[in-house]
């Protein structure tokens, strides 16, 4: 897998973000400087991966691997430099075993992996409900999961706007946590959902009140 694209292009997206959207990031003291982790962030923006690759992973000299959606892998250029930037590809709603699979292995050769549990983009900033895929992940490997709420994304391009509005950007790290290791046999449902909520709580809680869940 090239990564080589990944420090370069979240060192300029972070550069814009901070330039343009005084971006900042909070709790930075909270990600793991060695070993596996699973990041997990709400996902409001296409530009959610590289602001989280420069906040995060530039911050601790780390590459991580972002989970994104197969279709990206065909879009012009962008997809081009998803595949040179550590970018794994899975196919949404079928169960792609070869996204787990790599998944797994990453996280077993102690690098880290990131996935937005939503599974998709949340247009209006509220944070939505969340898939079992990185609780599933977790309970598997047994890696720590690393919360981050990113607020401000979802007002940079409304509506479907080509061009940048003012908003602030602010990444929030929280505090890693684990769920319970189940290396082998069956993740009961119950078990899973259970794993998702403590995560989306987790992600919840770092998020300002107007991108909370919408109860």
């Amino acid at each position: 897998m090239n990564s080589w694209f990944y420090r370069p292009g979240s060192a300029i997206c972070g550069f814009v973000a901070r330039l343009l959207w005084g971006a900042r990031v909070e709790g930075d003291e909270h990600i793991p400087r060695t070993g596996p982790f699973i990041l997990v962030s709400n996902h409001c923006s296409n530009l959610d991966p590289p602001f989280l690759g420069w906040a995060i992973g530039n911050r601790v000299n780390r590459v991580i691997h972002f989970m994104a959606k197969a279709e990206m892998r065909s879009w012009p250029v962008l997809g081009w430099l998803a595949t040179q930037s550590a970018v794994y590809f899975v196919r949404r709603g079928e169960g792609d075993r070869g996204a787990q699979r790599f998944s797994l292995e990453a996280l077993a050769a102690g690098r880290p992996i990131a996935m937005f549990p939503e599974g998709t983009r949340s247009r209006d900033g509220h944070l939505k409900a969340g898939k079992s895929g990185a609780a599933y992940m977790a309970m598997r490997s047994g890696a720590p999961l690393l919360p981050v709420g990113i607020a401000g994304t979802h007002r940079l391009f409304p509506d479907g706007s080509k061009f940048p509005h003012p908003s602030r950007i602010v990444i929030r790290v929280g505090q890693p946590f684990t769920l319970p290791h189940v290396p082998d046999g069956r993740i009961e449902r119950e078990m899973l959902a259970a794993g998702t909520e403590t995560i989306m709580a987790a992600i919840e809680a770092l998020l300002p009140p107007d991108q909370r869940r919408v109860t």
